[in-house]
C-alpha cells in the first residue's frame, strides 16, 4: 500500500493531476483491492459470518418461540373461554338445584304445616267433643239432682200431706 502512494506522489510531481488514470496506478490499486479482499476473507469475514448466522438463528429462534407462545396463548385463553363457559353452566345448574331444593322445602314445610293443623283441629274437635260431652253430663248430673231434689221436697209436702192426712184420720178414728 506504501508503493500506491510513493507512485501517485511521483507521478503528481511529472505534471499531471491526481485525477489522471494510469495503468501502473490501477494495477496498484487492483493490487491493493485484492490484498485487502483476501486478508479480510480470511481473518473478518468468516468471523462475521459467523455472527450473523449466529444472529439470523437467534432471530429465527426468537421468532419460533414467540409463535409458539402466542399459540400457548390462544390454547390458554381458548382454554380459559371453555373452563368459564363450564363454570357459568356448573353455576346456572347449582342455581337451579338450590332453587328446586327450596322450593321441595318449602313445599315440605307447607304440607308438615298444614298437616300439623289438620291434626291441632281434630284435637281441638276432640277436645271440644269430650268438654261437649262431660258439660252434657254435668247437665244431666245437674237436671237429676234438682229433679231429685224438686221430688224430695215435692214428696216431702206430699209426705206432710200424707202424714197430715194419716194423723187426722187417725185423730179422726180415735
Amino acid at each position: 500500500m506504501h508503493w500506491a502512494l510513493v507512485l501517485a506522489a511521483e507521478s503528481s510531481d511529472k505534471g499531471g493531476s491526481f485525477t489522471d488514470l494510469k495503468l501502473s496506478t490501477a494495477i496498484w490499486a487492483w493490487v491493493a483491492f485484492l490484498t485487502t479482499f483476501a486478508i479480510l476473507s480470511k481473518v473478518a469475514w468468516p468471523g462475521l459470518a459467523a455472527k450473523m448466522e449466529a444472529r439470523e438463528l437467534r432471530i429465527a429462534e426468537g421468532l419460533r418461540k414467540a409463535e409458539e407462545a402466542e399459540q400457548r396463548a390462544r390454547e390458554l385463553t381458548e382454554k380459559q373461554e371453555q373452563l368459564l363457559a363450564e363454570a357459568r353452566q356448573e353455576a346456572q345448574k347449582l342455581l337451579a338445584d338450590a332453587r328446586a331444593a327450596a322450593e321441595n322445602v318449602k313445599n315440605d314445610i307447607l304440607h308438615q304445616a298444614q298437616e300439623e293443623i289438620g291434626a291441632e283441629r281434630e284435637r281441638a274437635k276432640k277436645e271440644i267433643g269430650l268438654e261437649r260431652a262431660k258439660a252434657i253430663d254435668e247437665l244431666k248430673q245437674v237436671t237429676v239432682d234438682l229433679t231429685l231434689e224438686a221430688s224430695a221436697r215435692l214428696l216431702r209436702r206430699e209426705h206432710r200431706r200424707l202424714a197430715r192426712e194419716v194423723v187426722e184420720e187417725v185423730a179422726t178414728r180415735l
